[in-house]
């Protein structure tokens, strides 16, 4: 599925969270809107706005928050809602909306109109911060971006409807506006700033899309491991993470390690994981830690056999000690001025399983036979292993058997 349409649709879906959530706020203080109106100085009138926009944060927070987790769980997570969104939502409701009438107030005299936009404009950036440290991979930046656009845009609409509406209709739907617009642009600023990110396709035909960052996006079938929960999986069965600028996957049945490329697939349970990132340069050898295809010896491997690496017509023998040239694979450039490119070597755990190690100024992309796949970067060693295909460049390599 185009990844800009699952982010649409789960930009909507944030956004009429968001706008519910910001409706019942505002329905809880409506009983005691008179007597917040009837503030006389800056002080009360600061107190009275932290309280009022302290239950519709608080709502909005707890709104969005449910959305999220039934965007990625398929279900309704009220209680972690309520728990992760609920108070750190009224918090930071009542400080921003505090900070804001104090500006408003203060300064503008509680006349100026474009202040009171720039005024939601900061409550909307402190509740989007907040979310920020909810949402995995949302970001500060991000965060307090959405949230400040949404909540200029939210203003807006709420200050249009304040003066066409009667006072509860006006604030009522303003306050829907505001918690619409905090949802929808949390999504677009995830959308449009990040740097890798995973669109999940169910064989239902249901499709999700998560930013990929530092903090890991986990699979596997125990809510309490997992962030995507896949039925009939291990509990947890699979991580991808953003390391160095690379896409990493760790498959946590076996230990392998893989590192994707945009439009990479992996499956498990019952759906299929597309990755894609934004071609950020790849990063060097010195950033990401050594990359081995596994610490074990492959099932695959020859302990009595010879591997043989296949380059189109041509077939190499493999054996502890061959050298390949740049005459060999010409895609490649040495480091060295003898030319070698790669070098056969026996792997110190073990001497009958052998190893590749590149020693060229480029690295390459192994596949192995179960479709993970590997960068393997200057000076580092790729286990051998029958059915591995590599890319050298524009030239494609096999490891085979004799």
């Amino acid at each position: 599925m185009n990844r800009n349409l699952s982010a649409l649709k789960k930009a909507l879906q944030f956004g009429i969270s968001g706008a519910v959530g910001g409706l019942a706020g505002n329905a809880i203080t409506e009983p005691f809107m008179q007597r917040l109106n009837d503030s006389q100085s800056v002080f009360d009138s600061v107190l009275s706005t932290s309280r009022w926009f302290g239950l519709v944060g608080g709502g909005i927070a707890t709104a969005i928050m449910f959305g999220y987790y039934y965007y990625i769980k398929g279900k309704p997570q009220i209680k972690q809602a309520l728990k992760n969104g609920g108070l750190f939502g009224l918090i930071a409701g009542a400080i921003s909306g505090g900070i804001a009438e104090g500006i408003f107030s203060g300064i503008g005299d509680g006349e100026n109109e474009i202040l009171r936009v720039i005024c939601w404009g900061i409550a909307g950036s402190l509740l989007g911060l907040g979310l920020s440290k909810r949402i995995p991979n949302l970001g500060a930046l991000r965060g307090l971006g959405g949230g400040g656009v949404g909540g200029v845009l939210g203003g807006c609409l709420f200050i249009l409807f304040a003066y066409t509406l009667s006072g509860t209709a006006g604030r009522s739907v303003g306050c829907a506006a505001i918690g619409f617009w905090i949802g929808i642009m949390l999504v677009v600023a995830e959308t449009l700033f990040n740097k890798a990110w995973l669109v999940i396709s169910y064989d239902t035909g249901a499709n999700r899309t998560l930013t990929i960052g530092a903090e890991p996006v986990t699979f596997g079938s125990d809510e309490n491991l997992s962030i995507i929960c896949i039925p009939d999986v291990a509990p947890l069965a699979m991580r991808f993470e953003l390391a160095a600028g690379q896409i990493v996957c760790e498959n946590m049945d076996s230990g392998a390690v893989s590192y994707l490329r945009s439009g990479d697939q992996k499956r498990i349970g019952n759906c299929t994981i597309t990755v894609g990132n934004s071609d950020l340069p790849a990063a060097t050898s010195a950033q990401v830690s050594p990359t081995i295809l596994s610490e074990k010896i492959p099932v695959n491997s020859f302990t009595s056999g010879q591997f043989l690496l296949k380059l189109g017509s041509r077939v190499i023998p493999l054996s502890a000690g061959t050298q390949l040239f740049t005459s060999d694979i010409p895609s490649l450039t040495a480091t060295a001025s003898n030319g070698v490119v790669a070098v056969v070597n026996s792997r110190s755990r073990n001497e009958l399983s052998l190893g590749l190690t590149n020693l060229g100024d480029r690295s390459w992309w192994a596949t192995d036979s179960q479709g993970d796949i590997k960068m393997v970067e200057p000076e580092n060693t790729l286990t051998l292993a029958l059915g591995t295909k590599i890319e050298f460049g524009e030239i494609d390599g096999e490891i085979v058997g004799s």
